[in-house]
């Protein structure tokens, strides 16, 4: 069984949440077009949907980079830091969890970033959606863009490094 673990912030765990109903067999997605790859197959550790720098830091023993911008509670970075914060928290969780594969996700201002971690490759890349969380501005469809792409790449990844069909 290969195990995932996610630390999500723009995404707000949704990707693990998706992961996790179709590897225990929930019915509304028997289906995707890649159940029965995920089912029987994988299994989700924990997904989390973390915000704040002080509670990524806490929980995932990690030091993140001041924001670049104040907003209320939560970290708001640019796309260069938002890249950044995803690679150090993927890390962070592997490490942690010691799960086959980590994805996190953050964004402030920009496309926002996704990481994911395996045990042979990194992986990043960001939304198709420019966002503003500051301003409030198309962040509902980044986060969309977000789940859907690291969905895809996670299914890419258990084909290529997972041999999984």
């Amino acid at each position: 069984m290969i195990s995932v673990a996610t630390a999500e912030c723009f995404t707000h765990g949704k990707i693990g949440t998706k992961i996790h109903k179709i590897a225990c067999g929930y019915k509304e997605f028997e289906k995707d077009s890649n159940y029965d790859m995920i089912h029987g197959n994988v299994y989700v550790m924990a997904s989390m949907f973390l915000p704040s720098k002080k509670g990524i830091e806490s929980l995932l023993d990690v030091n993140l980079p001041k924001p670049d911008y104040v907003f209320k509670y939560s970290k708001a970075y640019n796309q260069e830091n938002d890249i950044l914060v995803a690679k150090l928290v993927a890390k962070a969780l592997k490490n942690k969890l010691n799960c086959n594969i980590a994805i996190s996700s953050t964004a402030g201002i920009g496309n926002g970033a996704v990481c994911i971690v395996t045990d042979y490759n990194d992986y990043v890349f960001s939304s198709d959606i420019y966002g503003d969380l500051l301003k409030g501005q198309n962040i509902i469809k980044r986060q969309e863009s977000g789940i859907e792409k690291a969905y895809n790449t996670f299914i890419d990844i258990l084909k290529k490094e997972y041999n999984l069909k």
